[in-house]
Formats: structure tokens, C-alpha cells, sequence
């Protein structure tokens, strides 16, 4: 395997193979490093960088969506799609076995990740020592910081409700101490989580929220960084920070939900007053790197065009992820057929070439061609929505009624139900209703949006959500932890002798 060495930033990545272990991604040695940090546009190029590596590194394999979504019981894929090999859902035999995955390296090596820790971790070392006259202002300089602290805590917290327990680095190591730095063993999420809130309390205090410009969205700023706090409570159950993180960005961030007439505005690119923080993905018909649809263009058709298929696409797919009207679909999530979402963002289709029958998604439905005249090099022009106001709705929803405040919930409900014309809340009367109406309005809300599965891992304590959904109940207690993914311990034990499976997978791969 490849390990990488980054070598250093000049407007982009520079990254050649070394010897060492991958956890320890050296960013850039001493020499360079001393050269390189001594601007506010050097600064700027690295974290223009530090992003594009986030945006590269969710991408991967279509990795995004395979983890977060192809698992959750909604979608059914074409029995001829590779990953098929070893089902990851609920229509085929065995069930959701997603524990031989070496077609798919990168569901279980998460390498990729510490290089962009390494990045962020390049950024919290070199800019507090840079003299405050080498930026246009204090505030400046301060961002930077926290946008770095920003990444740094999200991606520790992606990599957690994947794989469980990461090994937390936050040291910068150059090519005279890289190879010394011993194995270090997984650390407990709780503690890295309690790390990444520290992080992101430095973070709120450097920063300024971005709603009410549109642009905002596609860097960190104090919306973001309150919205991954709340997140972050929410997952360890800390419901009363959860709400007042929740509280804080719907009240002070500035941010609007989008009506519903224009609802696909969310996903098309810095259009939404309703987006907190996305990734941009969208055509550039000016950036080189769009040639031929390298890591680095924005835009790449495959990463979003396994949702769509047929004259949604012009024909450029014949198969696509399809949720069955049977399914889940229909008997959990989009029970009341009067939800506008289902017109808004969903498209029913007949069975063909091999799809069974149902809804194909089509919140990632813009789409360009490079060349329109030829109509060749498609690129399907979305950002990529990773937090919005709507979430804070029913995140706010979970917390009050894990807190027993069932009126508050039902008021956060009605947000968002409302905006879709449905009034599922009010049928929701005792503290486990409830619970089980937010958990379908969020599988409604973010269908499609890499979430919905970790919901279920969040809630299964008390909803056994999971089990509902086709998972046997001996995997998905705290203890055996069948729910996260399996590391791939023949590339990575090898670089870390203390890394440790988890518990499941050590007796199922």
C-alpha cells in the first residue's frame, strides 16, 4: 500500500509515496516549512487545500454515500453493481454484510482521513507564530485558526461514527523524527469527542456566523462550528447542550429554511439561506482540473450520479440506487403520500434493467455537459450539503423530547413537517412516539444526505431502530458495536502494531 507524505502546499496537493505509517501523514519538513508559512495568501492556499482534501477524501470510492446511506435499509441496488458482491442491504442474502469489502478499500482504511488531520494539525501549528502583520487583521488570522479547528473536530467525528474508536493525532511530524514516533493504540471516542468540543469552543470564540450570505456556506464559520457542536452532543446524549446549541444557531446564526416551491435550492451550489456548511461540488468551466475529472475538479458525475439514472441524466446511467415504494419507503418513512417531498426530490419509476420498481432521488438532478454540443464529459452540478438549518430543527426536536418537553419537540416538528404539508407530529402523544416520528422525519428529511444510518447507531439504545431496519440484535449492542465498519487490519496493522479490530468484525470478517 501507498503511504503518503505531504509534502507541502502551493495552491494544491503534493503527495508522493513513503515508507511511513500512515496515521502520521508528515505534513511538510522543517526547511520548507520555515519558506513556506509567511503570508496571508500562503495561508489562504493551505486551507483552500485543507478543504479540497475534505471534499476528496468524502468522495472516495463514493464512500460518502456507501457509509452513510446504502446501509440504512432504504435503498435496493441492482444485483449486477460490484459492491453488490457483498451485499450492503437489506434485499439480498446474507443481510447487510458488509464485512468483506476489499473491492471497496476505502469503506474500511481511513488513511485518507489523517492526511487531512495532518493538514489541519500544519495550520494549528504554524499560524498562531506567525506576526500578526503578515494578515489584513487580527480577525483574519483567527479565522484561519478555527476553521482548522473546524475541520480537525468534523473529520474526528465523521471517522468515530464510521469506524468507532480513532487514534487521535494532533502532533505535525517532518522527515527528521517522522519514522520514531511509536504505534499508538485507538484512544476512546468519548475522550476525542470531548477534544473536538474543546476544538470547536476555540473556534466559536475566533468566529462570525455566515447566514444571510449565501457564500458563507463553503467555509467554516460560527454557524458551522455550533451546528457540529450540537451534533457532536446529540450523539453522546448530552441533550441539554444539544439544545442550546441548536437554540443558538437557529436564533442568532441568521439562516432561513428554503420554502418548498424552490426546495431543490438546498443541494444547487451557495442558492440556500438554509445551508450551514456544504462542499463545493458544483461545474467550473474555467478550472483545468475539469479536463478530465481528476480528484481535484469540484464537480465529478459519478460521485452523485448513482442516485439517477435515464432522461434525468439524458440517459447517461440505465441503473441507479432505487428505495422500493414496498420498502422502507413506504412503510416507515413516506407513509403520508402527501408529502410534498416525495414530488420535490423524489421520482417513482417502473423496474428496468434489472432496478426493481420505486423512487429514484433526485436531489442531485442538475447536470451539465463540458462540451454541449458534443454532450460529452457530464458533470452533475450539486454542492454537498454536510449541515442546514432543518437538521437543527430536529436535532432540537430530539433533544426536548429526550429531555421530556413533548410540546417543544412537536413545535421543532412542525417545522419542517409543516414545510412539507404533513401533520405526522401531532399523532406523536408519548415520549417513544415521538422519538420514533423524529427519527422518520429525519430519514424523510435526509434521504440521500450521508446521515440517515448514524442516526439510527444514535438513537438504538432506546428506539432498537436498527433491528427494525433488518440488523440482528447481537451485533448492535455497545459491546459487540456491529454497527460501525470494519477496519482492513492486514494494510493497517502492519504501520500500528497496538490498532485493534472491532469487537464484531474480529470474529465475523
Amino acid at each position: 500500500m501507498k503511504k503518503l507524505l505531504y509534502l507541502g502546499i502551493l495552491g494544491c496537493m503534493f503527495l508522493c509515496s513513503s515508507c511511513h505509517k500512515d496515521i502520521y501523514q508528515a505534513p511538510i519538513d522543517a526547511t520548507y516549512s520555515a519558506n513556506f508559512w509567511t503570508s496571508q495568501e500562503s495561508v489562504e492556499q493551505a486551507a483552500v487545500s485543507m478543504y479540497g482534501l475534505l471534499r476528496s477524501d468524502l468522495r472516495s470510492t463514493n464512500s460518502f454515500f456507501l457509509n452513510g446511506d446504502l446501509v440504512d435499509g432504504v435503498w435496493s441496488v441492482n444485483s449486477s453493481a460490484a459492491w453488490n458482491l457483498f451485499p450492503l442491504t437489506g434485499y439480498s442474502n446474507p443481510t447487510y454484510d458488509f464485512g468483506n469489502l476489499s473491492y471497496l478499500e476505502d469503506l474500511e482504511n481511513w488513511s485518507r482521513f489523517y492526511t487531512l488531520i495532518a493538514q489541519a494539525n500544519l495550520m494549528l501549528l504554524h499560524v498562531p507564530s506567525m506576526p500578526d502583520n503578515d494578515f489584513a487583521s487580527q480577525a483574519i488570522k483567527n479565522n484561519y485558526l478555527g476553521e482548522a479547528w473546524f475541520v480537525r473536530a468534523y473529520t474526528y467525528f465523521y471517522m468515530i461514527r464510521i469506524w468507532g474508536d480513532p487514534v487521535y493525532v494532533t502532533s505535525v511530524y517532518n522527515n527528521v523524527n517522522f519514522g520514531d514516533v511509536p504505534p499508538v493504540p485507538r484512544s476512546p471516542q468519548a475522550q476525542v469527542l470531548d477534544s473536538c468540543l474543546a476544538d470547536l469552543r476555540n473556534a466559536d470564540a475566533y468566529m462570525t456566523y455566515g447566514g444571510g450570505t449565501l457564500t458563507a456556506s463553503v467555509r467554516a464559520n460560527k454557524g458551522s462550528v455550533e451546528a457540529l457542536e450540537a451534533e457532536i452532543y446529540a450523539w453522546v446524549h448530552n441533550y441539554d447542550s444539544c439544545h442550546a446549541y441548536c437554540q443558538k444557531v437557529i436564533t442568532q446564526g441568521g439562516y432561513s429554511l428554503e420554502p418548498m416551491a424552490t426546495y431543490p435550492n438546498i443541494w444547487a451550489g451557495q442558492t440556500s439561506y438554509e445551508s450551514i456548511f456544504e462542499l463545493a461540488m458544483t461545474y467550473n468551466p474555467n478550472d483545468p482540473n475539469f479536463q478530465d475529472q481528476n480528484a481535484w475538479a469540484e464537480a465529478q458525475f459519478g460521485f452523485f450520479g448513482q442516485w439517477l439514472k435515464g432522461d434525468t441524466v439524458d440517459n447517461q446511467n440505465y441503473n441507479c440506487w432505487i428505495a422500493p415504494k414496498y420498502g422502507l419507503l413506504g412503510s416507515f418513512l413516506f407513509k403520508d403520500t402527501n408529502d410534498a417531498r416525495l414530488g420535490a426530490i423524489m421520482e417513482h419509476i417502473p423496474a428496468s434493467n434489472g432496478d426493481s420498481a420505486g423512487y429514484m432521488l433526485t436531489k442531485y438532478a442538475n447536470f451539465l455537459y463540458q462540451n454541449p454540443t458534443n454532450e460529452s464529459y457530464p458533470y452533475i452540478n450539486n454542492d454537498l450539503v454536510l449541515l442546514r438549518l432543518s437538521d437543527m430543527y430536529l436535532l432540537d426536536a430530539e433533544a426536548e423530547a429526550s429531555l421530556g418537553n413533548l410540546g417543544a419537540a412537536s413545535q421543532d416538528l412542525a417545522v419542517t413537517e409543516g414545510r412539507a404539508g404533513i401533520t405526522s407530529y401531532q399523532k406523536a402523544t408519548n415520549p417513544t412516539a415521538m422519538m420514533m416520528e423524529i427519527m422518520a422525519e429525519r430519514g424523510r428529511e435526509f434521504i440521500g444526505e450521508g446521515s440517515w444510518y448514524y442516526d439510527l447507531i444514535r438513537t438504538e439504545p432506546t428506539l432498537s431502530l436498527m433491528e427494525y431496519v433488518g440488523y440482528p440484535a447481537g451485533r448492535c449492542n455497545t459491546v459487540q458495536q456491529g454497527y460501525y465498519f470494519p477496519l482492513d487490519m492486514g494494510t493497517l496493522l502492519p504501520e500500528d502494531k497496538l490498532l485493534t479490530q472491532i469487537p464484531w468484525w474480529s470474529s465475523h470478517t
